[in-house]
């Protein structure tokens, strides 16, 4: 049953992405709570490429995650700079303009761009988990990306209440929520570039 430890102690290491982006919708977004399907929506694009991305690592092989690799920490980066940059420079803007600014909507859009983004670098952890679990049949490795694809799920729902809880401290003052939200999506970025490209590399 050690797989199954693994699966577990990996799934809460790759969740973590999961959680702070979606406090920072839980944040940001102003419509969130005005249909009860959207948190799960988030949460359910989230938890399902985290489980997705690895899936198509893992059937591609070796060779072509490798190649992925190369690339999918910039993309990554890029695509979190651009929301997170975004979400800044409105922030600022509602600052200096608020007569020419409005919150955040919920963007069905935006949603899928961040699960890409947080996920894309997910591709070799296919490999990861073939070498690591040392499966004795197949259905062992896909428990363990249901394990990811879960728990990444329920930390992303967690982070939305933790979200929207923040948002109250602030009083619904959407342009800080934006300013705090955008640099955390920009940081979170620069963390995956960091991880990908070797600059910083954690103990599990």
């Amino acid at each position: 049953m050690e797989w199954l430890l693994f699966s577990f102690l990996f799934a809460l290491a790759v969740a973590m992405d999961c959680f702070v982006l979606s406090v920072t919708d839980g944040l940001t977004i102003s419509d969130l709570n005005e249909k009860k399907w959207r948190p799960f929506f988030i949460a359910a694009v989230f938890g399902g490429f985290q489980g997705l991305f690895p899936l198509v690592g893992f059937l591609l092989g070796e060779a072509l995650s490798s190649v992925i690799d190369k690339y999918d920490h910039w993309i990554a980066l890029g695509l979190l700079v651009v929301i997170g940059g975004k979400m800044l420079f409105d922030g600022i803007h509602a600052l200096v303009k608020p007569e020419e600014s409005s919150p955040r909507k919920f963007s069905i859009k935006t949603i899928l761009l961040q699960g890409v983004a947080d996920s894309i670098d997910a591709f070799a952890i296919g490999v990861t988990i073939r070498t690591n679990i040392q499966a004795s049949a197949n259905w062992q490795i896909y428990v363990c990306l249901g394990i990811i694809a879960l728990c990444s799920f329920g930390l992303s729902l967690v982070g939305l209440v933790a979200g929207k809880g923040i948002n109250k401290l602030l009083r619904g003052k959407y342009e800080i929520a934006n300013i705090i939200g955008g640099a955390v999506l920009i940081t979170l970025g620069i963390i995956i570039c960091l991880e990908g490209t070797g600059v910083i590399t954690w103990a599990f």
